[in-house]
């Protein structure tokens, strides 16, 4: 690794006041750009959790999964958007899986929209729960709005 490492600004979103950011480790690098591969190690690919954001109960979440070798099909950016207290029990209403940097922060803003429209708020999620041994695993991809189930 290199032991001058450059400085990266952190990626712009269009996140309201009424959002909080949990984490944020998300950096305006792609893992197609032209930086050094050790920037892009330390900074995305050695990152599971790069951006945690709320409002109330919705939570979303950013992570780099895989490896840095983008030719594998699941290595890449992986959102999770989900209602409820944590992890271990909620409602998943959105995982979504892209290695371009710009589809994701798309996705990111189009999704802080939905919520503060209220569009998730009669659909019920993918139930995640310890007792059921669910998980976010079960889906490569998952839409809440595609497969409608209301409240």
């Amino acid at each position: 690794m290199s032991s001058n490492q450059t400085t990266y600004k952190l990626q712009s979103l269009d996140l309201p006041s009424d959002w909080s950011v949990r984490r944020n480790e998300f950096y305006d690098i792609d893992p197609t750009d032209n930086i050094p591969e050790d920037d892009k190690f330390l900074n995305i690919y050695c990152q599971e959790d790069l951006l945690l954001i709320q409002k109330e109960n919705y939570h979303l979440d950013l992570g780099w999964y895989g490896s840095d070798n983008l030719d594998n099909e699941l290595t890449g950016y992986c959102i999770h958007l989900f209602n409820g207290d944590s992890w271990l029990i909620s409602e998943l209403l959105v995982k979504f899986r892209s290695k371009d940097k710009n589809e994701i922060v798309d996705q990111i803003n189009s999704l802080i929209k939905t919520v503060d429209n209220k569009d998730f708020e009669r659909l019920i999620g993918y139930q995640v729960s310890e007792e059921n041994s669910n998980d976010f695993t079960d889906f490569d991809e998952f839409d809440i709005r595609k497969n409608k189930k209301a409240r």
